[in-house]
């Protein structure tokens, strides 16, 4: 396995970040453009751009609240700027003090003080100032066991499956032997491989957690549609070929047992592999897996996408060419040199990993090169 260093920023809580980003937060969804055009002009900065805020009641406001926490303290994050209206529910979450207690720069406007421009021009200066100030923060020597890798496949295709799962499913092992936390997401796709990936389980507490998990979610989909998610997959297949297709998905996080099953409501910790339970539609799972604490996301995608996060560096892989050539300012990794032999699966998750080290490191990816900050806050018992 690649013997490069890897250099990160400590945190008071104990994990690693490879970024510093400044993050602007709207703590209502009425800000969110305004949030936008602020962070779009500094390089460095990033933005949380959801529409949520005082909509969202009980269970689905708590979970929103646990979720912006979580951004605001994510271990790439160092500063936090805050647009405020003074009317949000979001308030009572007490976000700036839970920012300033985690260690980041933290900084309040009140939009309705000033309006959009003149609020836009303060947080530009303030974003710089806190930019700049970050710049000498130094990276220091750290484990690979501070790297904790989210898994996200969107529209995928054949050699997703028979390809680039199986090449970032090996590169993820070789990073859980060296005790990093590697993160298999997506409920829905695991519903019909659950009794198999349950028998993979290091505890019988987190085999039943898998099982509970696919139950879960074809109750709620007979609960909504009438049906259950598994015997609405099963009318377009057979049976054998439903599973098989829901442990290809889970192929992306690699073989090893799991270590920890947790609610898209927490964040993860390992090390080893562990089961983040999200929706499994993309930008809801990448936000899940990115307020999970992962530093780092693997998108696997066969047609491609464009999105990123707003604090998850983001790394996309396909094994398809076409989807390379077309979208390549896109996509950091193309591995169809499997298809034709002209790599191995162990070559190509070399690669992989070898990726992983150089972003972690610092080199952009192309998500952020191009500001993918993509959000969207899932709500239960409605999104999969």
């Amino acid at each position: 396995m690649n013997k490069m260093q890897l250099k990160g920023y400590k945190r008071l809580d104990g994990r690693v970040g490879f970024r510093n980003y400044v993050l602007v937060v709207p703590l209502t969804g009425c800000n969110m453009e305004v949030a936008r055009r602020i962070a779009a002009a500094v390089p460095g900065a990033t933005c949380i751009g959801h529409p949520n805020g005082c909509d969202l009641q009980m269970d689905d406001f708590a979970l929103f609240g646990n979720i912006l926490e979580h951004f605001v303290t994510h271990p790439n994050v160092g500063a936090v700027l805050f647009l405020a209206m003074g009317c949000a529910a979001s308030l009572s979450l007490n976000l700036p003090a839970r920012a300033v207690a985690g260690g980041r720069l933290c900084k309040t406007l009140n939009v309705v003080q000033s309006g959009t421009t003149r609020t836009v021009e303060a947080g530009v200066k303030i974003v710089q100032e806190m930019v700049e100030e970050l710049s000498g923060v130094k990276r220091e020597p750290v484990e690979f066991s501070a790297l904790v890798i989210g898994t996200k496949c969107g529209a995928s295709d054949a050699n997703s499956f028979a390809y680039c799962h199986p090449v970032v499913g090996r590169a993820c092992d070789l990073l859980v032997e060296k005790q990093a936390t590697v993160v298999l997401a997506e409920n829905c796709e695991l519903v019909g491989g659950a009794d198999n990936l349950s028998q993979r389980a290091g505890t019988p507490e987190i085999g039943a957690k898998i099982r509970e998990m696919a139950e879960n979610v074809n109750r709620g989909w007979k609960n909504r549609f009438g049906i259950s998610y598994e015997d609405f997959a099963l009318k377009n297949t057979n049976r054998q070929a439903y599973i098989q297709r829901s442990l290809e998905h889970a192929a992306k996080a690699g073989s090893t047992p799991f270590r920890g099953f947790f609610d898209m409501s927490e964040v993860v910790h390992g090390p080893g592999l562990v089961i983040l339970d999200t929706p499994n539609t993309d930008l809801e799972s990448v936000t899940c897996i990115a307020a999970a604490g992962c530093n780092v996301t693997l998108f696997t995608t066969g047609r491609g996408t464009p999105i990123g996060s707003p604090a998850s560096i983001t790394i996309k892989i396909t094994a398809t060419e076409r989807t390379f050539i077309n979208m390549e300012e896109n996509i950091d990794i193309c591995v169809a040199g499997v298809i034709d032999g002209k790599e191995t699966i162990e070559q190509a998750a070399e690669r992989v990993v070898e990726t992983i080290i150089k972003s972690a490191n610092g080199e952009l990816t192309k998500a952020e090169r191009l500001g993918h900050w993509e959000v969207a806050m899932p709500i239960r018992g409605v999104t999969y």
